[in-house]
C-alpha cells in the first residue's frame, strides 16, 4: 500500500509540470496523460435536529462539508490508425479505487465507430458534458440531507433512473463529414454498478441523434434519445420476468465553452420505474402499471474573457430546473435554482461557485439551499 500511494504522489507531482508534453509514442501505440483532482466545500440546510416537520430532509446533516469530490488519473491513447481506448480510474474515497471510463473503440470510418467497454450512456445532455466544463459545481441540484429525486433536477432523475451515466456496454457511433449529423446506438447491461450482473437476458437499449449547425458566430446542436430499459421481477407462477419502460429526451446546445453567450436546454419524460401511478413504490408482480415523469433544465451563462489580474475568463451562471416524478399526482413537481459564478486560472483550471436552491409545490413544505465551492485542477 505504502508503495502505491508513493506511485501516485509521484504521478500528480510529475504530471503537471510536464502539461505541455504529456504524450508518449511507442511504435504504433500513442499514450496521453492527464487527471484531475477537484476539492469541493459545501453547505446544507438539512442541520437542524431534529429534522423540522415542514421540510423534505430525510435526516440531519452537518451544516458544512470539505472533501475530495473526484480525483482522476487519465490514460487515453490510439493503436495504430483506427483504434482508440480510454481508462480513468477514480481515487476520491482514498482508500478505494473506482473505475469510471475502461473503453476501446474500433474507427472505421467516420460514419461507423464501435466501442466497447464501461462508458457514458448517450442519454442527458447534461450528463455527456465533462465534470471538468461543467457551468454549476453539481450536475443535478444536490442538497445534502435530501433524497436524489426529491431535490428537483434533470441529472438527478436521469441518474436514478438509470438511464445515464456509465455503464458495461457495446456503441455504434457515427458522424457525417460535415458534423451535420451525429448519431449513437447503443445496447448496455442496465446496471451501472460492476459489482452485479443482470436478472436476465434482456438488456437496455439507448439511441441519439443530433443535428449541428451554425447561427452566425455560434455553434447549435439539437435532438432527440431514446430509451428502452428492462425491469426485472420475479412470480412464483413464471419465475423471473422483464417489462420494460421507456423514456425520451429532446436537447438543444447552443454557444460552446470558448467564450460568450453559452445555453444549455433539456426536457425529459417517461416512466418512472420506481412508481406507480398511485405514487407507490412499484410491484410489477401485481400489475402495477408504471408512473409518468417529466423533467427540464436551463442553463444559461457569459463568459467574459479577459487577463485582469491573470485571469483568464470570469463566467456569470444561471440554471433554473423542474422536475415532477409523478403526473399523475397534482403538486408533486418541485424547482430548483443556482445562480454561480466561474473563475478561470488557466484552461480549465478554475474556481466554481454555485448556491442550489431547492423549493416544491407542495403546500407546507420549507425550501432548502447548499452553497458551494470547488477548486479544480485540470491537467
Amino acid at each position: 500500500m505504502r508503495r502505491i500511494w508513493f506511485a501516485l504522489i509521484a504521478l500528480f507531482v510529475i504530471l503537471p509540470t510536464t502539461a505541455v508534453s504529456q504524450e508518449i509514442s511507442t511504435g504504433a501505440v500513442k499514450l496521453k496523460f492527464g487527471g484531475r483532482v477537484q476539492l469541493q466545500g459545501a453547505t446544507s440546510s438539512c442541520d437542524d435536529f431534529p429534522v423540522a416537520a415542514d421540510s423534505k430532509c430525510v435526516e440531519q446533516v452537518p451544516s458544512t462539508d470539505l472533501y475530495l469530490r473526484r480525483v482522476r488519473l487519465t490514460v487515453s491513447g490510439e493503436i495504430g490508425d483506427n483504434i482508440d481506448f480510454k481508462i480513468e480510474p477514480d481515487y476520491n474515497k482514498i482508500d478505494k479505487l473506482g473505475l469510471k471510463d475502461a473503453w476501446g473503440r474500433f474507427n472505421f470510418s467516420n460514419l461507423a465507430k464501435l466501442k466497447a467497454g464501461h462508458f457514458k450512456r448517450p442519454f442527458d445532455e447534461f450528463q455527456l458534458i465533462s465534470s471538468t466544463q461543467f457551468p454549476t459545481v453539481e450536475r443535478a441540484v444536490l442538497i445534502r440531507g435530501l433524497e436524489n429525486f426529491i431535490s428537483p433536477s434533470l441529472t438527478a432523475g436521469t441518474v436514478l433512473f438509470n438511464l445515464s451515466d456509465r455503464d458495461i456496454g457495446l456503441e455504434l457511433s457515427g458522424a457525417t463529414d460535415n458534423e451535420m449529423f451525429s448519431y449513437w446506438v447503443g445496447v448496455f447491461t442496465g446496471d451501472s454498478d460492476l459489482k452485479f450482473q443482470d436478472t436476465n437476458s434482456e438488456k437496455q437499449f439507448v439511441g441519439r441523434g443530433q443535428f449541428g449547425l451554425d447561427i452566425g458566430d455560434m455553434p447549435l446542436k439539437f435532438g432527440v434519445a431514446a430509451a428502452a430499459t428492462d425491469e426485472g421481477y420475479e412470480t412464483e407462477v413464471a419465475g423471473l420476468q422483464t417489462e420494460y419502460y421507456y423514456d425520451f429526451e429532446l436537447f438543444a446546445h447552443l454557444g460552446d465553452f470558448a467564450g460568450g453567450p453559452h445555453v444549455i436546454g433539456s426536457y425529459v419524460f417517461g416512466d418512472n420505474p420506481l412508481q406507480n401511478v398511485a405514487g407507490e413504490p412499484i410491484d410489477l408482480a401485481a400489475g402495477d402499471e408504471f408512473a409518468s415523469f417529466q423533467t427540464w433544465q436551463l442553463i444559461g451563462v457569459w463568459r467574459f474573457n479577459s487577463d485582469f489580474l491573470g485571469l483568464e475568463g470570469i463566467e456569470p451562471v444561471f440554471r433554473v430546473t423542474y422536475g415532477d416524478p409523478n403526473t399523475d399526482i397534482s403538486d408533486n413537481g418541485g424547482w430548483g435554482y443556482t445562480p454561480g459564478l466561474n473563475v478561470y486560472f488557466y484552461k480549465r483550471n478554475r474556481l466554481v461557485l454555485s448556491w442550489d436552491f431547492a423549493s416544491w409545490e407542495e403546500s407546507g413544505i420549507r425550501g432548502e439551499n447548499s452553497f458551494k465551492a470547488q477548486l479544480q485542477f485540470h491537467f
